[in-house]
């Protein structure tokens, strides 16, 4: 379980008490995103969690994805119920306040752009002290299974920290 010597920020710390949704934001909600938004759901994450792209629209995830995905127990049919949306396609976040994670600084940048939802903006990497964003493995050729224990690592931190919120903090089951 999370500790107070933690080393994400008390900014991203007291956002996450009161977080009743996360967005999760990639570039093509193909790869990083989709995985981070599956694998938050498939570890219990106790708020509604979704996804969306900030500069492509694409139409599936990506195999190596699915394949990841696959191989540490997501549901074969929340993979197939799974469809990639744009932030101009996405509907606002399930609840207020919500948290959203952008893989780089550009997503979130595109995020601030496209909104005016009253949200918390941080990079996925915080979750684990890290000010750096995770590589695409697309348009970066960062190594698919690197990217994928990166955002790994930051959701179950993130699904930990939200778990063991006390009962009476914003979104909490």
């Amino acid at each position: 379980m999370p500790t107070s010597d933690s080393p994400m920020s008390p900014r991203l710390r007291a956002a996450l008490e009161t977080a009743r949704a996360v967005r999760f934001l990639c570039s093509g909600n193909a790869v990083r995103s989709p995985f981070a938004e599956l694998y938050a759901r498939h570890l219990g994450c106790p708020v509604p969690v979704d996804s969306a792209a900030t500069r492509f629209h694409n139409t599936s995830m990506f195999a190596q994805t699915r394949q990841a995905l696959v191989e540490i127990g997501v549901a074969r049919g929340e993979l197939d119920a799974f469809v990639p949306r744009h932030l101009f396609e996405a509907s606002a976040p399930a609840a207020e306040p919500c948290v959203v994670f952008g893989m780089t600084p550009d997503h979130l940048q595109a995020w601030a752009a496209t909104t005016s939802l009253p949200t918390d903006t941080f990079l996925l990497n915080e979750l684990i002290g890290h000010a750096s964003g995770i590589s695409d493995p697309v348009l970066d050729d960062t190594p698919f299974d690197e990217a994928f224990r990166a955002v790994a690592a930051c959701v179950e931190s993130l699904v930990l920290h939200l778990l063991a919120r006390s009962p009476g903090a914003g979104g909490f089951r």
